[in-house]
C-alpha cells in the first residue's frame, strides 16, 4: 500500500511449546500448536520448589526453580515464538523474551500463568477460570485440546474390534476421581455406575467405561460390580497403549462425563458424539479465607462491569480488587459450574438424566478458534 504499513503474516521459522511434568498441560499447548500449523519443538521443564514460591517471592530470578538438569535445553537460536502453558513455565516465557532482546513473541495459556495478560503478546484462558478481562486475553470455553478427525480415525484403527457384541447404542462412561475440591468414592462409583446402566439398558444399549489416572481401584472395583457383561470397564493402565480411551471418543454412540474433569469433558467435546454431564461431589469450604477471596473476586467484577459504586466506600474497595486481581495477587478459583452451565448453553452438552440422544453433534472448534485469533493478533503486532 502507498505511504501505508505493509500488512504481513507472522510467520515463525522456530516455535518453541513449554509444558512441564503434567499430561494435560502438554495436551493444552500441543493443542494450540497443532491448530497453528506450525513445525515446533516441545521443552519439557521439571522444576524444583522454588517454583512454587515465585508468586509470593516476586523478586526472585525469572529462572529459580527451573532444574537445568532434568530440562529440556534452553539455549540460542531464540525462537521466534514461544507458547507455555502453566503457572510453572511462565517465568520461563517472560526470561526468553529478555534474553532474546525481545525478538521472541510469547504466548502463555492457562489461569496460573497468564493470570497477568500484560506480560505476554497474548493469553488464552478458559472462561470458568474468570480471569480479569484484557485486550491480549482470549477466552475459550473449554481447555484447549489436540482431538481432530484424523486423531480420532488413527485411533479407531488401533482398537477396531472395541465394539465388536456390544448393544447399541454404546455409552461411552468416562470416569476421572478425586481432585482439590471433588471426592468420588466407591459407593458413589457404583451409584453412577448403576444409574448410567439403567439409562442405556432403556434403550436397549450397553456402557463402556474408561477409568483415569485418578480414579481409584476401589472406585474402579465398585464399576466392575456393577458393568458386568455386557457392558465392560477399561481400567487406567500405566502404559499408553493399553488404554482404549481416545478409540471410545472415536467410537461411542453417546459419552457421559464425570463433571469435575475439565479435560475429559474438553476432549468429548471435540468429538461428535452426544455428550452428558455426571455430577461428581464437590467439598465446599467454610475457611474463611476462601469466603475472603470470593468475595472480593465478585467485587472486582463489580468494577470490570461497571455495575459497582463509583463515588463511594465501596468504588474504592472494587477498584482495589480489580487492581489486585489484575496484578495476579487476587487469583478466583475456578468455577466448574459456570463450564457446566456455557456447555448447556451452547447445545454441546446436556446434564445427565436428560432424554437419551445419539444423533451426531457438531465439534467444538476451541483450538482453531483459538488459533485463528492468535495468528490475528500476531500478525498485526508484526506489522
Amino acid at each position: 500500500m502507498d505511504g501505508g504499513v505493509v500488512d504481513r503474516p507472522f510467520c515463525p521459522s522456530r516455535v518453541w511449546l513449554l509444558t512441564n511434568e503434567h499430561p494435560g498441560n502438554r495436551i493444552q499447548v500441543t493443542g494450540l500448536a497443532d491448530a497453528l500449523g506450525w513445525k515446533y519443538e516441545v521443552k519439557e521443564l521439571h522444576f524444583t520448589p522454588w517454583s512454587r514460591r515465585r508468586r509470593f517471592l516476586p523478586f526472585l530470578p525469572l529462572t529459580a526453580g527451573l532444574d537445568r538438569r532434568k530440562s529440556s535445553p534452553l539455549v540460542p537460536p531464540w525462537p521466534d515464538l514461544v507458547i507455555g502453558v502453566g503457572c510453572s513455565t511462565a517465568p520461563i516465557t517472560r526470561w526468553i523474551k529478555r534474553v532474546s532482546e525481545g525478538r521472541t513473541r510469547t504466548v502463555q495459556l492457562g489461569r496460573g500463568g497468564g493470570a497477568v495478560a500484560g506480560r505476554y503478546d497474548a493469553v488464552i484462558t478458559p472462561l470458568h477460570c474468570r480471569m480479569p478481562p484484557h485486550t491480549r486475553r482470549h477466552e475459550v470455553l473449554l481447555p484447549l485440546n489436540g482431538i481432530s478427525p484424523r486423531e480420532l480415525q488413527q485411533a479407531r484403527r488401533q482398537w477396531p474390534e472395541m465394539l465388536q457384541g456390544a448393544p447399541r447404542p454404546v455409552i461411552g462412561l468416562l470416569v476421572g476421581g478425586d481432585a482439590a475440591r471433588f471426592r468420588f468414592s466407591a459407593e458413589e462409583a457404583k451409584t453412577m455406575a448403576s444409574r448410567v446402566r439403567t439409562w442405556a439398558e432403556q434403550s436397549g444399549g450397553s456402557v463402556m467405561a474408561v477409568t483415569s489416572r485418578r480414579t481409584s481401584q476401589a472406585a474402579t472395583r465398585a464399576l466392575q460390580s456393577v458393568l458386568d457383561e455386557p457392558h465392560r470397564v477399561y481400567a487406567w493402565q500405566a502404559v499408553k497403549a493399553a488404554n482404549p480411551y481416545r478409540a471410545l471418543l472415536a467410537q461411542a454412540d453417546v459419552l457421559v462425563v464425570t463433571g469435575e474433569s475439565e479435560s475429559m469433558l474438553a476432549e468429548a467435546a471435540a468429538t461428535t458424539a452426544p455428550v452428558y454431564i455426571y455430577p461428581v461431589r464437590e467439598i465446599k469450604t467454610d475457611r474463611v479465607s476462601s469466603r475472603l477471596r470470593e468475595w472480593s473476586v465478585t467485587r472486582a467484577y463489580a468494577c470490570f462491569t461497571g455495575q459497582g459504586q463509583r463515588r463511594s466506600l465501596s468504588g474504592a474497595v472494587d477498584a482495589g480488587c480489580a487492581w489486585l486481581m489484575r496484578r495476579g495477587m487476587l487469583r478466583p478459583r475456578r468455577d466448574l459450574n459456570l463450564l457446566h452451565e456455557a456447555l448447556y448453553e451452547s447445545g454441546r452438552a446436556r446434564p445427565f438424566g436428560d432424554p437419551l440422544v445419539t444423533d451426531p453433534q457438531t465439534p467444538l472448534p476451541e483450538a482453531q478458534q483459538a488459533a485463528r485469533w492468535l495468528k490475528d493478533v500476531l500478525r498485526r503486532s508484526a506489522s
